[in-house]
């Protein structure tokens, strides 16, 4: 996939003061454009329009993930970053989320995409996935409006209802314990559990989490190549309902490269 958002350290919002955000499809060559926060940027779906009979990548089923409210949230779930849904919402239910694991070359053995299955048909068109301007905090946020940055070396799909729990609970844990690591101390193991599932992984690369006090749950996974800011996308039917979406862990290129 290419793209032109430039690869940058999240801590920095002044290495993306050139950023060019992506909507017009084109379906012979694969390519979107799209306007976002008033400037134009593009991408490529060709990868991961069909991942499904993608023979570049192992399928593996995560879980199934719980949806009370139909708002999906999409962030790392240790820096919590833009914890925020989606423009978009899907019908309350639960919906796998599947993981693609590379086979080949550089990627082998690592998450090249996570994606959440609403309905199991190719979407007619894809879309950079935004969250509502209103909930975003400043110019920065709306201009990088579709990525999200990863600190962690981990992501996760949750509904919004199940995600403030979670923060919640993140948040007691260290009122409680203040030189503690959830991380270390609650999470590791779980990751630790799935070391050699499924084979074509490098290992720990996912867990099904379930917050004490929620009734849904947080489907976690490895980001690729680690820390990072990766797009996410929405793949859409020819009524302009929500069939796919994925975040996107191949390695970002910005404009300059060839």
């Amino acid at each position: 996939m290419t793209s032109i958002w430039p690869f940058f350290s999240c801590k920095s919002k002044k290495a993306t003061e050139n950023f060019k955000p992506q909507s017009q499809q084109h379906l012979t060559n694969k390519r979107v454009t799209q306007v976002i926060n008033g400037e134009k940027t593009d991408f490529d779906f060709s990868d991961f329009h069909d991942l499904k009979h993608n023979k570049y990548y192992d399928r593996f089923l995560a879980g199934q993930l719980n949806v009370p409210t139909g708002q999906i949230v999409c962030t790392d779930p240790m820096y919590r970053e833009l914890g925020l849904p989606q423009s978009w919402t899907i019908p309350k239910g639960q919906y796998p989320v599947y993981l693609y694991i590379g086979l080949k070359d550089d990627f082998e053995g690592r998450v090249a995409y996570a994606e959440l299955v609403v309905k199991d048909e190719i979407p007619t068109y894809w879309k950079i996935s935004l969250i509502p301007e209103h909930l975003l905090a400043d110019s920065f946020e709306r201009k990088m409006n579709g990525v999200y940055p990863v600190e962690n070396g981990l992501s996760c799909f949750t509904d919004f209802e199940t995600y403030k729990i979670y923060d919640k609970e993140i948040k007691e844990f260290y009122q409680n314990k203040k030189d503690g690591n959830f991380y270390n101390e609650v999470l590791a193991e779980l990751f630790k559990a799935n070391n050699k599932i499924p084979k074509s992984s490098r290992g720990e690369d996912w867990i099904n989490y379930k917050p004490i006090k929620a009734s849904g749950n947080i489907i976690m996974f490895g980001s690729g190549y680690g820390d990072g800011v990766y797009p996410r996308y929405a793949g859409y039917d020819k009524n302009g309902n929500v069939v796919k979406f994925i975040t996107d862990f191949m390695q970002l290129k910005t404009s300059n490269d060839k």
